[in-house]
């Protein structure tokens, strides 16, 4: 990965995080170790273990990995999956399993089992699952 696009991936991070903090408070953090640990991306959303990317213009195949990193990484933080994505002048939007959204339906692995939600609305998915999972 070039230069570039570890800054444009770490911008996307911190606006994310603002992002969220503004719709659920304090407490979310970059993971900082996720470089060497290979792990998710932010912190302290629940139970949500959050993958983000950032791109120009993001392709179905992509998402398709991103998902699968996501899920991958969520597993072993014994965390939700949750993969937020922006492409450039476009609104964040997050990526849930179905089960998340209506439990009772799964949780069946792979994308195409899941639902593209907005931002507010994944906070609001947030907001009733619970913060204090950590």
């Amino acid at each position: 990965m070039g230069a570039m696009s570890r800054t444009k991936g770490a911008a996307g991070e911190r606006e994310l995080r603002r992002l969220l903090e503004a719709e659920l408070g304090p407490g979310i953090s970059r993971n900082l170790s996720q470089t060497r640990d290979g792990g998710h991306d932010l912190t302290g959303v629940g139970p949500f273990a959050i993958e983000v990317k950032r791109y120009k213009r993001a392709t179905a195949s992509m998402l398709a990995a991103w998902w699968t990193q996501a899920e991958a990484q969520a597993e072993s933080a014994g965390l939700r999956p949750a993969l937020a994505w922006r492409e450039d002048r476009a609104p964040w939007r997050v990526l849930v399993r179905l089960a998340d959204v209506r439990p009772g339906l799964g949780p069946w692995p792979g994308i195409e089992w899941t639902a593209a939600v907005t931002l507010p609305a994944f906070a609001a998915l947030v907001r009733e699952t619970g913060r204090a999972v950590r």
